[in-house]
């Protein structure tokens, strides 16, 4: 198995890196101890599959902390944290005219692999997530996102009790509450959430 040490001095960094190496050591310790505590809190694992995650990790951590420094997302990167900051709005809300948006993105320059954000509307806690693309059904007018499932050209999840789950395009302002982990309860704005490292490589694909 490896140890932890193997995977910290794999995670340096052979050149200097976005803002540096030393910024680029920051985002792959807080990713690396994010992963670690995840998989301490799973109560299944088998030992060949966490074998395989340990294994695996330097490689997307590396992969995730190139892409945040180099990304150019228009929100405040917290080096020490890794994550994407910016100011969190009232609500979580989908707008009248987002379907329109979306369906004419959709038969325009959207590609399989695309990072869509995810809107979760549903109490007692409602968020914002990242997915992607992996099929696109421009017959029967709907799209499928690898997480989530199938959702109409308009937005709307089609699959059965998910009514409240809706994709949106994938702007800047529509990325923000995903990329920046925001959450609401029925009181309001809450601590923003961690973004798992399946999600950090996903936003770090987005072209803004």
């Amino acid at each position: 198995m490896t140890q932890q040490g193997d995977i910290f001095r794999q995670l340096t960094p052979t050149t200097q890196v976005g803002v540096g190496s030393g910024a680029f050591a920051e985002i792959c310790t807080a990713l690396y101890e994010r992963e670690l505590k995840q998989l301490a809190q799973q109560e299944q694992f088998s030992i060949s599959l966490l074998q395989r995650r340990l294994q695996s990790m330097p490689y997307h951590v590396k992969n995730a902390a190139r892409g945040m420094l180099e990304s150019e997302a228009p929100y405040t990167l917290d080096i020490q944290n890794a994550s994407w900051q910016t100011s969190q709005k009232r609500q979580l809300s989908v707008s009248s005219t987002q379907a329109n948006k979306l369906r004419r993105w959709l038969l325009g320059p959207a590609k399989l692999g695309d990072t869509v954000p995810i809107y979760d509307l549903n109490l007692p806690v409602q968020q914002a997530r990242l997915d992607s693309i992996d099929r696109v059904d421009k017959e029967q007018q709907r799209v499928h996102c690898n997480q989530h499932g199938w959702f109409s050209f308009s937005g709307q999840c089609l699959e059965e009790g998910a009514e409240k789950l809706w994709m949106l395009r994938p702007d800047a302002t529509n990325l923000a509450p995903a990329m920046c982990g925001h959450q609401w309860n029925h009181k309001g704005r809450i601590d923003p959430r961690t973004l798992s490292l399946r999600e950090v490589l996903l936003a770090t694909t987005v072209d803004f």
